[in-house]
């Protein structure tokens, strides 16, 4: 049996190819939707709000890697996005991420709503001063009346003609 050695490299590397073949199919693909809420291009990396994913991981907040930089060129904190990770032997990687939309940030006292506030009372502290005077005191009531009512119709209108993608 002359041919035992080659016979036993063809195996061998057939089984060193088997090996290799059946790591790749293992590479588990997760698909995934989020809110963006850092992005490191630096480092290839990107934080995001997630819901659960299935397999992987429940609601959270997590710091993933991206197979390259150029994935993040189109991505912004506060992106919606859909993306897909890749595992491979345990190290887990988005390979591929597209906005969705835009997160609308959680209700602040936004500056029109202070500029009202400032408005208001600064119209309050001018009606206790001209109340002695009443023809004074009536053009000034009337000014704050309608300065109050139009900074609150325009905070309203803004709020209600919000066209934005809310949820991921």
């Amino acid at each position: 049996m002359k041919n035992k050695p080659l016979y036993f490299a063809v195996s061998l590397f057939a089984a060193i190819c088997l090996v290799q073949s059946t790591s790749f199919a293992s590479a588990k693909r997760l698909e995934a939707k989020g809110e963006v809420l850092s992005v490191d291009a630096v480092y290839s990396s990107v934080a995001i709000k997630h819901g659960a994913i299935k397999g992987f991981a429940g609601d959270g907040q997590t710091e993933f890697t991206v197979v390259s930089a150029d994935l993040l060129k189109a991505i912004n904190k506060g992106d919606l996005v859909d993306f897909t990770l890749v595992d491979e032997k345990g190290e887990v990687r988005i390979e591929k991420i597209v906005r969705t939309g835009q997160a609308v940030p959680e209700k602040e006292t936004g500056m029109g709503k202070v500029v009202q506030d400032v408005l208001v009372g600064t119209g309050e502290i001018a009606k206790g001063i001209t109340t002695p005077i009443e023809p004074a005191h009536q053009v000034v009531s009337g000014a704050v009346g309608a300065t109050t009512g139009a900074t609150g119709s325009l905070l309203n209108d803004a709020d209600n003609n919000n066209q934005v993608k809310k949820k991921f």
